[in-house]
């Protein structure tokens, strides 16, 4: 079964352009993280998927159908908003319960006293309730049902807008932003909850987040979206050791990677200042040296910096400390240990691992010709 295939979309709200020829495409089954910052078009993109938005330019599919001019009612999908968008006067069976009958029930069949003497009405509502416990008790909430939304947490709450996307096994989810509303500790386990509950329900997932530690945690595939663009799309692995865009390297990754100003020399040696990096590459000129900061670590010789500050964080170490050339700021991540040897002030010499090195030439734009030269780093 096909899952949601997006080509050339374009979308301006009058002058404004958010959403630039994006193309993506989202595999059945498939998880499915659209991450960036505020701004960048993700929701956008989103509610062109769900029916919510007209497309300025550019299709949509959806389970093998073309969906581009269709209302959001016959697309076939469920969305989980960032506010879970509730009903407060029902309970929450009723709540669950809302998008069956609104399905399942004709508009007489929908009406309390009336549509209860129908032929038929009561079979509909008896499967429409069984169905509700069961999306229900698959979230651990049944005992919940028959409370209003204003006695649950707000954890509960996000357990019935998932319960009510569920309930009618929808072609495609699509999630925007769905714990930004929850402490820090609550995130961490419902977002394993809802990846456990993609796995057993089996829909494409595409989920808006602008929180990249979700992103990379949740998802079978990430697609980084800067200024109505998708800048790239691959594994969480791919996107955080293999960036192709400076802007993907700099955005992924806590706390950021490190970037130096560097110059390809004649011979093609990578220099920053007047060290070398340990790479060389094709052509000559500025360029632009990224390290994370668990790739780069004090050694004999290498970059000179001094110690601006120690970050001890119980499992490692951040070493945030200033090239005495040029004046930047470099992070280091060390073992924890590594705190007895270092002290405020103190001159080190920090050196790269070439082998972890990414080199970007002056747009940002990742170097293909990279090569590594040597396995150390001359001071």
């Amino acid at each position: 079964m096909s899952g949601i295939v997006i080509e050339g979309v374009q979308k301006s709200f009058g002058m404004t352009s958010v959403l630039r020829g994006v193309s993506l495409t989202v595999a059945h089954d498939e998880f499915l993280s659209l991450v960036g910052p505020s701004g960048c078009g993700k929701t956008t993109l989103l509610r062109i998927i769900a029916g919510l938005e007209a497309v300025s330019a550019g299709t949509v599919q959806i389970a093998g159908r073309e969906v581009t001019a269709l209302r959001a009612a016959d697309r076939d999908v469920a969305m989980v908003f960032q506010n879970y968008a509730l009903y407060p006067h029902l309970t929450v069976r009723q709540n669950i319960g809302v998008p069956l009958v609104m399905r399942r029930l004709s508009a007489v069949e929908r009406i309390p006293v009336v549509g209860r003497l129908l032929p038929g009405v009561a079979t509909k509502r008896c499967q429409i309730s069984a169905d509700v416990v069961t999306a229900a008790e698959m979230l651990g909430i049944g005992a919940l049902l028959e409370r209003k939304p204003a006695q649950l947490s707000g954890g509960q709450r996000q357990r019935v807008a998932l319960g009510r996307a569920i309930v009618r096994h929808p072609h495609a989810f699509l999630m925007d932003e769905p714990l930004s509303n929850l402490d820090a500790a609550l995130r961490v386990t419902t977002r394993a909850e809802i990846v456990a509950l993609h796995r057993r329900v089996g829909a494409s997932t595409v989920y808006v987040t602008h929180d990249q530690s979700e992103a990379m945690t949740m998802s079978d595939r990430v697609a980084v979206m800067m200024d109505g663009q998708i800048l790239q799309v691959g594994t969480p692995e791919a996107i955080y050791t293999n960036p192709q865009d400076l802007r993907v390297a700099s955005f992924i990754g806590s706390p950021s990677i490190n970037t130096f100003a560097a110059e390809i020399g004649p011979d093609g040696e990578v220099m920053i200042g007047s060290v070398s990096s340990g790479l060389g590459s094709t052509g000559t000129g500025p360029a632009i040296l990224a390290i994370r900061p668990e790739n780069i670590a004090p050694a004999e010789t290498g970059i000179a910096a001094r110690v601006d500050h120690l970050e001890y964080l119980g499992e490692s170490l951040l070493v945030h400390a200033r090239l005495l050339e040029g004046d930047e700021l470099v992070i280091c991540r060390l073992p924890p240990e590594a705190r007895q040897q270092l002290r405020r002030g103190e001159m080190i010499r920090l050196r790269p691992d070439p082998a972890k090195a990414l080199l970007f030439d002056g747009a940002g734009r990742r170097r293909p010709a990279q090569v590594r030269i040597r396995d150390v780093v001359h001071g």
